[in-house]
């Protein structure tokens, strides 16, 4: 990998992608950046300017094929390569099974799975290139679905299903490009504040679960790609739930049922 890495990161104006983009502007990567908010947007790339890093903001829904196209071309014009993608921009979806709303779960699929396929096949070609690297941004949430969250982890699910195949793919083709899945667990962040969320249902994600920061996540991440990792589970909750899924499902579903009132199933 090039010693100042291109890296494009979606949803980056705020939260996990905007420390990534710190992160890697402070080992001083060439950095085009993604977010719907243009002003907060602007406001990390200004700041990984003063990092030591270079960056472009490119502000725009990222479902939009232009964006995507935007995105591919702001790295290969202005840098001339393509090193990294992170597929970060995504949203939660909080409510039960029962209650949930259809048409939102189809925005959230969009933007949290149908965006990431389609952006990921237009930056293949120049991450063939610079034998690069492909960051899904997945959760816990991927491995093991809590109560009230099913909507988002079909979601996650389905990132690490595309995940397993394209690493699969990628390594038969002997492209020499990477995957990297990252699996935070709570993170601090506005996250949760700005989750789609069924009718009557709250945020909440069940008693003293600790939180860890989005800097966490973000030098795990670069840390990750830097090392060529192809999975990062960044919580011991995490590792244990899903030690857990794959030993007991029967030990699984007993505790999910446990949970699911402090949860706020009545």
């Amino acid at each position: 990998m090039s010693a100042r890495p291109v890296v494009v990161i979606t949803g980056a104006s705020m939260g996990i992608g905007r420390a990534c983009a710190e992160a890697w502007a402070r080992r001083g990567a060439r950095l085009v950046l993604n977010a719907r908010s243009v002003e907060p947007l602007n406001e990390a790339a200004k700041a990984c300017r003063s990092l030591g890093g270079d960056s472009r903001a490119v502000p725009g829904d990222v479902r939009e094929a232009k964006v995507q196209q935007a995105l591919v071309d702001g790295a290969l014009e202005h840098y001339g390569r393509l090193d990294v993608l992170v597929n970060n921009a995504g949203v939660g979806l909080y409510g039960a099974v029962s209650a949930m709303d259809l048409p939102m779960l189809r925005e959230v699929f969009e933007l949290n799975v149908v965006s990431v396929v389609s952006l990921t096949a237009l930056a293949l070609p120049a991450l063939r290139a610079s034998k690069g690297t492909v960051v899904m941004m997945s959760s816990i949430a991927g491995l093991v679905s809590m109560p009230r969250h099913g909507g988002y982890s079909a979601t996650k699910f389905a990132l690490e299903a595309l995940s397993m195949s394209l690493r699969a793919e990628l390594g038969a083709q002997k492209s020499g490009v990477r995957v990297c899945v990252v699996r935070p667990g709570l993170t601090e962040t506005a996250f949760p504040r700005n989750a789609r969320k069924a009718e009557g249902t709250d945020t909440r994600q069940g008693n003293a679960i600790p939180a860890m920061s989005a800097h966490e996540v973000a030098e795990a991440t670069v840390r990750a790609v830097e090392r060529g990792k192809p999975e990062v589970d960044l919580t011991a909750g995490g590792r244990a739930l899903s030690t857990l899924a794959r030993v007991s499902r029967p030990a699984l579903r007993q505790l999910l049922v446990r949970i699911a009132p402090r949860m706020g199933v009545k």
